[in-house]
């Protein structure tokens, strides 16, 4: 097969079945999802045992929390892409095709995620996150923040074992540390569709842990200090987001606002003067559209 979905689960008796379905109905075919049980009390044995698909392979192990989980579906993965896929949100039928397709049509693209619908515990959807495609913009968005739903990538199996793969050096911060590994050698890439339902629900890991944000400080600290600004073409990146989707565009504004404040506060004045001048000119360009 071409493509190991690994679908690691503790306690997720209440979407998992939905988050399951979602993979087994895509219209790429050739793959397998590799379960881990980090040692659930629910009834999510139950539910997995249910499932009566060849496709399906389920590892169970005592608790040992999420990194242990991953290391171990990847281990046991046997294709040449992996997949992520959380227990609580839905991937929608093209997801992996599409993937697929960029990966083999970008031969150094280690990672492709997609764009991403929030969604509540009914399913509603609340908002959209969405990515720029190049990965210059996504390489230095890192420095701002993870800007990926870690259960929406697929990864280039030899890209994730060059990185190291999945480390605890940074707690629950595992998919930023990896994204940052990955960019140092490998591109990052998305696919500009909604392809990947994220929910947020009472029950889903907290984001505002305090030893979880001091650790991504951290990294993000260590991501400041290994930026090259010489990587940062101005005319390249005000070209690029003149030239976006809407939504795109507004977000590539953003992010230069952000990262010359950002510049500024960490004493890198040259890329402080990068990030406001492709500002200033895609503010003056928005500017005079609306006029």
């Amino acid at each position: 097969m071409s493509v190991s979905v690994v679908l690691p689960v503790r306690d997720g008796e209440l979407f998992l079945r939905e988050a399951l379905e979602s993979v087994l109905r895509q219209t790429y075919s050739d793959f397998e999802v590799v379960v881990v049980d980090d040692g659930s009390t629910d009834r999510t044995a139950d539910i997995l045992s249910g499932f009566r698909d060849d496709r399906v392979r389920v590892l169970r192990q005592e608790a040992a929390g999420l990194v242990v989980a991953l290391q171990r579906g990847v281990a046991e993965a046997r294709a040449a892409f992996v997949a992520r896929m959380d227990a609580d949100d839905v991937s929608e039928p093209e997801r992996l095709a599409r993937q697929v397709e960029l990966l083999e049509l970008r031969p150094r693209a280690g990672m492709v995620a997609t764009w991403v619908a929030v969604i509540d515990e009914s399913g509603r959807e609340l908002r959209r996150e969405v990515l720029p495609p190049e990965h210059e913009d996504l390489a230095r968005r890192l420095l701002l923040r993870n800007p990926f739903q870690h259960g929406s990538v697929l990864l280039r199996r030899d890209a994730l074992e060059a990185a190291g793969g999945y480390r605890g050096d940074y707690g629950a911060n595992e998919d930023y540390d990896l994204w940052r590994r990955l960019a140092r050698s490998w591109e990052l890439a998305c696919v500009p569709e909604v392809l990947y339902r994220y929910r947020v629900h009472a029950g889903a890991v907290t984001q505002t842990d305090p030893e979880r944000v001091a650790r991504r400080e951290r990294l993000r600290s260590e991501l400041w200090r290994e930026y090259d600004a010489r990587a940062y073409d101005v005319r390249r990146t005000i070209a690029r987001a003149r030239t976006a989707e809407p939504l795109v565009r507004r977000g590539l504004e953003a992010d230069q606002r952000a990262l010359a404040r950002e510049a500024l506060r960490r004493g890198r004045p040259v890329l402080a003067v990068k990030a406001l001048t492709a500002s200033l000119a895609l503010s003056s360009s928005a500017a005079h559209l609306r006029g």
